[in-house]
């Protein structure tokens, strides 16, 4: 057993952590308030606002990634329904995973000055990562798979170090919650149990210094008993989730692909951020991790552990037909925070200056990151801006995806804002209407040609506004008719 850290050091280490906390939150809090984009609202409106069975026992879209469907239930009813409460489970979820990123820190290392160092810089990286922030900031499942996923490995890590049925029981557990969170969550034990079976085959013509075969034996067990307690609770919608089974492949030849940006997103992540200048500013402390893995086992363990799941996603698109977008990857986050802070380290075991500059560089890139890139989809600022110019007479509509999200703002601005079918569908409908003078258009470029019939008939641009959801694809037009 490790030895506990002396009281006055454990001290330090809370008030460490408690300060890591306080910087995620500063960072975090100002984007609640953005106007929610097409996703959130969808999925709030599908499942949520049916009530806890609602979350739990429907699904017909994607949208569903039912544990946080069913959080922001709870937080709406607790405290009513707007942007920041229906944001909440994902906040809350971002802040604790700060506490689990270093918790995996710890198990991966130990308890010793070594292990406590890599925790606490682990946990104020996690508080700046881009990739960490911008999920805990929308309604959505991904920042609770990041928390899942970085309490899946520090508990898998503890599960074989002391070898406990509670202590396996609790990483079945996690994995049931993260996969409940979002089903890519799958990824992660999927890859733990090839690694107890490269274990098994390794004990045949070596020992291993991590797992022995009869730990490896309980890890695949302990997966078993994940995979039941995940089908357990599915079971309401199995039934669904088959009879959309289609939905989960690439058929409509317009889903993310590897070889385009969402893969490049995915290559950029490694820098903890989407933004190439902000990415590569990472990239030597990233390659210095990378060095101290090589020279511990222990990292090296922690770090497969972590990131290996990536390489188990990359067979829905190569082989099973599936697409993936960057930000179903946010269960890397906590092998990511955890290589950039043990290259901290190893610069500054070397180069003290150099580990200190680079921080600031790159916090600094980060920073900047966040304070630049504006709404995800600024739906809220388009509805305003045709509530606050149309006259009374004038009416409007809105044309995008199959939802009519634009009426989670256009009811209580007292805009009559009907839809125009999905993508579109019904647009020739509208554009007969006579008094139709303003268009809000969702998706400008997956619509094109839906825009060119608003021009043809006559509507001219009275606004943008931009969102850099799907490399842009957020922005918003307003026409009004000449």
């Amino acid at each position: 057993m490790d030895k506990a850290p002396s009281p006055n050091f454990s001290r330090r280490f809370m008030m460490a952590i408690v300060g890591a906390l306080l910087v995620a939150a500063a960072v975090r809090v100002p984007f609640l308030t953005d106007s929610l984009w097409y996703d959130e609202i969808a999925a709030f409106l599908g499942y949520s606002i049916n009530g806890p069975w609602g979350a739990v026992g429907t699904y017909y879209t994607q949208a569903n990634h039912v544990l946080h469907s069913l959080l922001a239930w709870c937080s709406g009813a607790a405290l009513g329904v707007d942007e920041v409460s229906v944001r909440l489970p994902s906040f809350l979820a971002g802040l604790g995973a700060v506490v689990a990123i270093a918790w995996l820190a710890i198990e991966a290392l130990g308890r010793d000055d070594k292990g406590i160092r890599l925790a606490v810089l682990s946990a104020f990286i996690t508080a700046l990562l881009p990739i960490a922030v911008l999920p805990a900031t929308e309604a959505r499942g991904y920042s609770l798979m990041m928390l899942c996923s970085a309490l899946m490995t520090a508990a898998f890590l503890r599960a074989l170090r002391i070898g406990t049925r509670a202590a396996w029981f609790l990483y079945s557990v996690v994995c049931a919650l993260g996969i409940w969170s979002h089903l890519v969550t799958v990824c992660v034990p999927a890859f733990h149990a090839l690694w107890c079976v490269t274990v098994l085959l390794r004990s045949q013509t070596r020992s291993n210094s991590v797992a022995d075969p009869k730990t490896a034996r309980a890890g695949l067990m302990a997966i078993g008993v994940a995979a039941a307690l995940t089908l357990l609770v599915y079971a309401p919608i199995l039934p669904a989730i088959f009879a959309i089974r289609s939905e989960f492949r690439a058929l409509d030849g317009n889903e993310p692909t590897l070889f385009g940006p969402e893969g490049w997103m995915m290559l950029l992540s490694i820098g903890g951020s989407w933004n190439l200048w902000a990415s590569l500013a990472a990239l030597p402390i990233a390659v210095a991790g990378t060095v101290a893995a090589a020279r511990d086992g222990k990292l090296r363990t922690a770090l497969f552990l972590s990131l290996g799941g990536a390489i188990v996603a990359l067979v829905f698109p190569l082989l099973l037909g599936s697409w993936l977008y960057a930000r179903f990857l946010a269960f890397t986050v906590p092998g990511i925070a955890l290589l950039l802070a043990a290259g901290l380290l190893e610069i500054n075991a070397r180069r003290p200056i150099i580990a200190r500059a680079l921080a600031v560089v790159v916090a600094a890139a980060w920073l900047a990151t966040l304070a630049t890139i504006g709404p995800r989809q600024q739906i809220r600022e388009a509805v305003m801006y045709v509530a606050q110019h149309r006259s009374p007479n004038e009416g409007a509509f809105a044309v995008g995806l199959p939802d009519d999200v634009h009426r989670w703002y256009s009811v209580p601005f007292g805009v009559e804002m009907p839809g125009s079918g999905p993508y579109g569908k019904d647009l020739a409908a509208q554009l007969r209407e006579p008094g139709a003078a303003w268009a809000v258009l969702l998706y400008p470029r997956t619509l094109s040609d839906a825009a060119d019939r608003l021009r043809v008939a006559g509507f001219v641009e009275a606004a943008r506004f931009p969102g850099w959801i799907d490399q842009g694809n957020g922005e918003i037009i307003v026409f009004r008719r000449r």
